[in-house]
């Protein structure tokens, strides 16, 4: 390499420092060597549910950080678990590959239930006691689906690949992100369509405060969005970004936001007026491959924050 091109990268990094000021996290842990497909949270953020690259999926407590179970679709070999979630109460775990459901009880590690998809399936949100789980398909649907007792419940339907789904702590909202440019809120008891929410973009997010009362969208290339459920009125909209909001999660009673993004940044912002109040930087584990890692998931832990990149590191955020 050339002087002049060593200067070159040298001013331009500095340049970047300048400008970005994102702090670095307090510490950073692995739980996954190579990398991996998902990460999710409980609500506490007490524990982690990860789907590592290439050895299968694992439950881990976060603090002290200690794997508990590992746990896959198939006695011998590893599985590809693409999305999980905690039940509200935090009991009950479900992981999904491209075809099948695990639910697994998170005290005894057991899996409780098995079943085959109905199709492909992109994210996966759980209601109390891990009774139904909300299924966001590449059908064009968002499908309820029974997974204790089997049997689909409800499609609720996108002209588009459905990327996300959240249900508020009732059991009764619901919202999905698509394809098609729109998020839309739900009924889950009658199926019935409340809001469409129109966006410029595919929607990649969407995450519901636990009241229900709120809900945050992100679509491809565009700003963050929070919106009033019952009006489906836009209350506040926060910065534009390159990729989106991959992660989010409302906090402290929904007074408050924490964001991951695609390219890395973690931010907390004010609810009420939309102002940001820190933010961080998920650092890549070699910047020689990328500087960016996409935030997986977000969440409360004791009196800071943490978060899941997708190379396989929990980031402690103070």
């Amino acid at each position: 390499m050339s002087l002049l091109t060593r200067s070159i990268l040298l001013s331009s990094a500095l340049l970047l420092s300048a400008c970005d000021d994102a702090k670095a996290p307090q510490k950073t842990e692995e739980v996954a060597v190579q990398g991996a497909y998902s990460v999710r949270f409980s609500d506490d953020g007490n524990n982690a549910m990860v789907g590592s690259l290439h050895h299968g999926g694992s439950l881990w407590s976060v603090s002290p950080l200690e794997r508990r179970y590992d746990w896959n679709h198939q006695a011998e070999g590893y599985s590809n678990i693409l999305a999980s979630a905690f039940s509200p109460d935090g009991n009950f775990i479900a992981t999904a590959d491209n075809r099948t459901i695990v639910l697994w009880q998170k005290d005894t590690g057991e899996a409780v239930w098995f079943w085959n998809a109905p199709g492909d399936i992109e994210d996966i949100a759980l209601t109390a006691n891990g009774n139904l789980a909300l299924l966001a398909m590449q059908d064009y649907t968002a499908t309820l689906f029974d997974i204790k007792n089997g049997g689909i419940r409800q499609r609720l339907a996108h002209d588009g690949i459905v990327y996300d789904v959240s249900i508020a702590q009732d059991g009764v909202i619901a919202a999905s992100a698509s394809d098609d440019s729109t998020a839309k809120i739900w009924n889950l008891q009658s199926g019935k369509l409340l809001n469409t929410l129109a966006h410029k973009n595919q929607v990649r997010t969407v995450q519901l405060s636990d009241d229900g009362r709120l809900l945050f969208t992100s679509e491809f290339g565009g700003s963050g969005k929070i919106w009033d459920v019952s009006s489906g009125k836009m209350l506040k909209e926060i910065t534009s970004i390159r990729g989106h909001y991959s992660a989010a999660r409302f906090v402290n009673s929904a007074s408050q936001l924490i964001t991951g993004s695609s390219s890395g940044k973690i931010e907390l912002w004010d609810v009420s007026s939309g102002q940001r109040k820190n933010v961080w930087r998920a650092e890549p584990r070699d910047t020689w491959v990328s500087n960016n890692v996409q935030v997986e998931d977000v969440a409360r832990s004791g009196s800071g924050w943490i978060a899941a990149g997708s190379n396989g590191l929990l980031y402690q955020l103070k």
